[in-house]
């Protein structure tokens, strides 16, 4: 029987561009026998492409939409993943050839080697063997072994956020450096850099249990974060704002009646800088609005049109803002 492969929906999930209705029907689909596998294939091959075609910036979802003629037209009866998995591999050389790249493209999916994911130049949703969601941040690497479905460990250097599909059988196990993870299912956060002593777990729903290389090891109760200094091996667990920790992996936010102040800490998080905010202006001026792929400095324009606000940006990626004398 034919596999029927929704091309449309999943390129709205690639560019991160769904709507609620298709975000429902691709969780739907992404539950159907194989797809998260096949998923994850399609999302390795496509944050290969744009890498490889980064410079010449095409419109990569077009190119999809313009190979759907030619990969229905070529995929008769399929028996099994792996054929589906090869039509998929030849579906990214078709669109090298029809981008006009001049050069050749090969990859090959390794079945029995580790599966590597790399964010480099943003933010990367992948869809684990088990159906399991991640959202990597830029700069961040991820890692696991193609047995993974029976042996559900990663490694992850950077930061990442998990939405981690239920398994009692089979627990779920981050590691990064020294530092573990453990869950059965939960939606977590886990911060940890190699070259920043200090790591965090935030936990926004379910449990998990953090453990360091000396042996030490906590429990997370939902809105708990773990705060982990990995060269003296400590591990202090508190109460604090997860949803603060997680604002950087969402597509948009909504931000309703907030303080300056309020919503800088949370643009702090999103774009990956340090924001200084006058403290005259950060608790007496109020905004609604929402963020969505607006580049920084649009937002802190369109907010200083609305109160007076000043702002400048240094070489240190700080951001400072202002109040305006009269």
């Amino acid at each position: 029987m034919e596999k029927i492969i929704p091309w449309g929906l999943l390129i709205a999930q690639l560019k991160h561009e769904s709507t609620p209705e298709q975000d429902v029907l691709f969780d739907a689909w992404i539950k159907e026998t194989d797809n998260a596998g096949l998923f994850a294939d399609i999302t390795l091959l496509w944050d290969k492409i744009q890498e490889e075609v980064s410079e010449a910036k095409p419109d990569l979802a077009v190119s999809w939409e313009k190979m759907q003629t030619r990969i229905h037209a070529g995929q008769h009866k399929q028996r099994n993943l792996r054929r589906i998995k090869y039509s998929v591999i030849s579906i990214a050389a078709s669109i090298l050839l029809l981008l006009g790249i001049g050069y050749s493209y090969q990859f090959v999916r390794q079945y029995n080697t580790n599966q590597y994911y790399s964010a480099l130049n943003g933010k990367s949703r992948i869809i684990l063997p088990d159906s399991s969601v991640v959202w990597l941040n830029t700069g961040s690497t991820l890692q696991y072994a193609s047995s993974f479905i029976h042996k559900r460990q990663l490694v992850l250097e950077g930061e990442a956020s998990f939405e981690v599909t239920k398994d009692k059988r089979h627990p779920f196990i981050v590691s990064s450096g020294d530092l573990k993870v453990k869950v059965y299912g939960t939606k977590f956060n886990v911060y940890s850099y190699p070259n920043d002593n200090n790591a965090k777990i935030a936990l926004r729903s379910g449990s998990v249990s953090v453990s360091l290389k000396d042996g030490k090891e906590a429990f997370l109760s939902p809105g708990e974060i773990a705060r982990i200094n990995k060269k003296e091996q400590t591990l202090k667990i508190e109460q604090s704002d997860v949803e603060l920790e997680t604002f950087w992996a969402k597509k948009s936010v909504f931000f309703k009646s907030k303080s300056l102040g309020y919503i800088c800490k949370y643009l702090e998080r999103w774009y990956n800088v340090k924001i200084n905010v006058d403290p005259k202006i950060a608790e007496s001026q109020f905004y609604t609005f929402t963020v969505k792929d607006d580049s920084l400095e649009t937002i802190l324009r369109t907010l200083s049109k609305i109160n007076p606000i000043k702002y400048t940006f240094d070489d240190n990626n700080r951001v400072t803002i202002s109040s305006v004398e009269p």
